[in-house]
């Protein structure tokens, strides 16, 4: 079966290794404040806050800005998807219809997990934690396709090995 949108499946041995420790790492940047003093940085901001409380005269609006910034969440979140999607989308070593199958019903399964998981925060989260729940709900669809892909992976295995 040919699959032109597939890695190499070398990359999933990458992304499995860089996946922990970016959790790791997007974990204690969003939740405790852990910051790498290098990281630093002028960035460009687009739609930057610019808000006009009142006064004479209203500040230029202005569609991005240079702003001073700490990479190290945006850093963690990059990491993140960049190796959730290697660990998810690289070529199994024998690629057929039957694995095509299952990776498009796990991306079913994650996409209606995600909207759900999305529905339920819009309902019961507000302020902060509806912040704090959109930030965690970015990486869902990618563990929940990984989990169920892998899950339904494993749980074939038996009934593979008798073709």
């Amino acid at each position: 079966m040919k699959t032109n949108f597939l890695f190499p499946n070398k990359l999933r041995v990458v992304g499995w290794i860089a996946l922990l420790p970016s959790i790791f790492l997007g974990y204690m940047a969003f939740f405790h404040d852990f910051a790498f003093s290098f990281l630093n940085i002028k960035v460009l901001a687009l739609l930057p806050k610019h808000w006009y409380l009142g006064g004479t005269t209203p500040p230029p609006f202005r569609l991005w800005d240079i702003a001073d910034d700490n990479f190290t969440q945006e850093a963690a979140g990059i990491l993140i998807i960049v190796s959730a999607i290697f660990v998810a989308f690289s070529k199994e070593k024998k690629e057929d219809e039957y694995i095509a199958k299952i990776r498009l019903e796990s991306l079913m399964w994650a996409t209606y997990a995600a909207c759900a998981i999305q529905i339920f925060c819009l309902l019961f989260f507000y302020g902060d934690r509806f912040f704090a729940s959109m930030v965690v709900n970015l990486f869902t669809i990618l563990f929940v396709f990984i989990a169920r892909y892998y899950f339904t992976i494993y749980r074939s295995k038996p009934h593979r090995n008798e073709e």
